[in-house]
């Protein structure tokens, strides 16, 4: 069984992505033009939210999928963009922990494990009621359905390769953006 990511390793990689883009100007005025451009494809109007009462056996999985989305969007004031720049920290924690064996998991499962913890991001249906939460699990199918789509977007805005970027530290060390990120895992005993 494979470990989940840690928020403070994955705040470590979404530092290092923030980084990379304040240096390399031209490739993050690129970016900017596309994520704001599949901000605007990926709105869904606020009638596709859905609540706890609304989910039923019979439900197809891309409505749930649709419906977890806009609740993201709409009910909890998140972007699109939040859940790409997730995902692609998560391709680079999959690439520093679970390539190199430490996370566990089994290397046929990689994939699929990357596209559901990137749509787990998105959570459960919650309703409140007074002081009575309601909560209704989403499947790892759905959340894989979102995860897929996000993996996709980052590595078509990010590009595939976007953890091999060469930086430099400020010794004039030159290496890869996730030998850099590694440095930082270690720093932080993450590593």
């Amino acid at each position: 069984m494979a470990r989940l990511p840690s928020r403070n390793e994955l705040a470590i990689f979404k530092k290092a992505i923030d980084l990379y883009m304040r240096t390399d100007r031209k490739f993050a005025a690129r970016v900017d033009v596309d994520l704001r451009a599949l901000e605007r494809r990926a709105q869904l109007p606020e009638t596709f939210c859905l609540g706890v009462a609304d989910l039923h056996p019979k439900l197809p999985q891309i409505a749930k999928a649709k419906g977890l989305l806009a609740n993201w969007q709409h009910k909890d004031s998140r972007t699109y963009t939040e859940a790409v720049l997730h995902a692609l920290a998560l391709i680079g924690w999959m690439q520093v922990y679970f390539h190199s064996g430490q996370a566990g998991g089994l290397w046929e499962n990689r994939n699929r494990f990357l596209e559901t913890r990137a749509g787990a991001l998105l959570g459960d249906f919650r309703k409140t009621i007074g002081t009575t939460t309601l909560v209704k699990k989403a499947s790892g199918a759905t959340h894989r359905r979102l995860g897929r789509d996000f993996v996709r977007h980052a590595q078509q805005t990010y590009g595939k390769d976007f953890w091999s970027s060469p930086v430099s530290t400020n010794d004039g060390q030159s290496m890869t953006l996730l030998d850099y990120t590694r440095m930082a895992l270690r720093a932080a005993n993450l590593l």
